[in-house]
């Protein structure tokens, strides 16, 4: 059974051939372990080594391994708390298992997942958002995920949580002792006052629930699903928005059969894009009907829809059903083809759902397409600020987008249409 005053060890560096690897060790025997297997070429004693130093030498058994840099952190004032050792070595996969090996033979056991951080939260150095956080800083694919997370390990959500704490702990107080001296004579806090307080705080409570949503839209990804009926141009626009001829795309109506998810960064934010399969009334292909299945999975599991229509055909009652299929979730309306002769208008969506003024901007060279931003859903536990969507991704960094700053509303974007349609 593992006991917390073990000696813990395990390969820090990420797996693979590099230049350099680092072996960590913590626990009361941290140092003691390392002495035995390394050789100093100045250090004599390793045990008595000062805090925070470092010491060049060699790891050997019967012959030299390989030459490291042992460096020595001293109990508090380590990542952990304890007694912690690092070995640098060269990056190689076979060094470091051997390493590792030696450390395990001398006394030292493999460390758990995670179990750094946990002695460092057991110990009192981070406290449970920083220990949570630590996770996040190391996944950070954008700047702001990489902000939002070193931010919680620098204790910027728990200094919050504390101000609010002491915010609240006087008006417990005054309750308490209003409670315990009713009968006296006493000037309590008055009411009006205590509400007034109490309502502050509560403001500011939800302000920090609010930027929780948008640490987990940081941290997971902000999840946009291209919905529409057959042959629209959904992977058309996802090809467009990735600028590469990711998506297969023809004229034959239910070329997409399964969903197809492709990662960007839009202005610091993560986003998932997921291209589906058209919905359509109920079919007797048994392929198309599992390819609909998923469609409406990634529908249930989107924070946005973008609902894409064929602005070269007239609406169809399969258009009205993907737009109350979408409901309840934030849309951005796409009309796509905008470059054949139009067989419907943008007016012809206002019975539907109102829709904004249009406002023009420039774009993409080529055909055209309008995108619309109606008013987002009305869940309160769905709905996220739509005017937050950027509209072009970072990797397509040329014929940069002018927005208006009006949006959301509609804009023009010109786009090249595929061969066939």
């Amino acid at each position: 059974m593992n006991s917390p005053q073990d000696t813990i060890a395990a390969i820090a560096t990420p797996l693979g051939v590099g230049g350099l690897g680092v072996i960590r060790l913590s626990g009361p025997q941290a140092v003691s372990t390392v002495s035995q297997i390394f050789h100093g070429f100045k250090t004599k004693d390793l045990t008595q080594a000062a805090p925070n130093s470092c010491h060049v030498g060699a790891i050997c058994t019967d012959v030299p391994l390989d030459q490291v840099i042992v460096t020595v952190f001293r109990a508090p004032q380590s990542y952990t708390g304890e007694e912690v050792v690092e070995i640098s070595a060269h990056g190689s996969p076979f060094v470091l298992g051997k390493i590792l090996a030696l450390c395990v033979q001398k006394g030292a056991r493999l460390a758990g997942p995670g179990e750094f951080t946990e002695r460092a939260f057991v110990n009192g150095k981070i406290d449970l958002t920083q220990a949570e956080a630590v996770a996040e800083l190391i996944s950070a694919k954008t700047d702001k995920t990489h902000a939002a997370a070193l931010s919680q390990v620098q204790g910027g959500l728990s200094r919050k949580v504390r101000r609010l704490r002491d915010s609240l702990l006087p008006l417990l107080a005054h309750i308490e002792v209003g409670l315990d001296h009713s009968d006296e004579d006493h000037d309590f806090l008055a009411r009006t006052d205590l509400t007034t307080r109490c309502g502050a705080v509560q403001k500011e409570i939800d302000s920090l629930l609010q930027s929780a949503r948008v640490s987990k839209i940081l941290r997971e990804g902000l999840r946009v699903a291209l919905v529409g009926r057959p042959n629209v141009g959904k992977s058309s626009l996802l090809n467009a928005l990735l600028k590469e001829e990711r998506a297969i795309v023809t004229p034959t109506p239910g070329t997409t059969r399964d969903t197809l998810e492709e990662s960007v960064n839009w202005n610091g934010i993560p986003v998932i894009l997921t291209d589906t399969a058209g919905l359509r009334r109920a079919s007797a292909d048994p392929v198309e009907q599992l390819g609909i299945e998923r469609t409406l999975r990634a529908l249930a599991e989107a924070d946005i829809i973008l609902t894409v229509f064929d602005g070269s055909e007239p609406l169809t009652p399969e258009d009205q059903e993907v737009i109350s299929a979408c409901a309840d979730k934030p849309q951005v309306w796409v009309i796509n083809k905008r470059d054949l002769p139009a067989r419907w208008e943008i007016s012809h969506l206002r019975p539907l759902r109102s829709v904004p003024s249009p406002l023009v901007g420039e774009g993409w060279d080529g055909g055209k397409m309008a995108v619309l931003a109606p008013p987002p859903a009305s869940s309160p536990t769905r709905g996220r600020n739509i005017s937050k969507l950027p509209p072009r991704p970072d990797r397509d960094s040329t014929n940069s987008f002018k927005p208006s700053p009006a949006w959301p509303s509609m804009k023009e974007l010109r786009l090249p249409r595929p061969n066939g349609f």
